[in-house]
């Protein structure tokens, strides 16, 4: 059993791994390094989380304060 904190605690690439519940050493390597190619998802804010598809590569952009920032290319614009 795990609390709040040490999910908290825990960095994004644990998290992804143990959601993908695997032992294929491929598909772990490439969880590994799809967390370390694109950014971090923003914090839930008392209005959820905002998305839009990016201009540039059409998968998911989210908001981040004043800028959207694309989770498969990193492309940012202004909000």
């Amino acid at each position: 059993m795990t609390t709040d904190f040490a999910d908290e605690a825990r960095s994004r690439v644990a998290r992804l791994l143990r959601m993908a519940a695997t032992h294929d050493d491929r598909l772990r390597a490439r969880i590994v390094e799809y967390a370390a190619s694109t950014p971090d998802p923003p914090p839930y804010g008392p209005n959820g989380i905002q998305t839009r598809g990016c201009d540039r590569c059409h998968r998911t952009s989210w908001r981040q304060r004043d800028l959207w920032v694309c989770a498969t290319c990193g492309h940012m614009e202004d909000a």
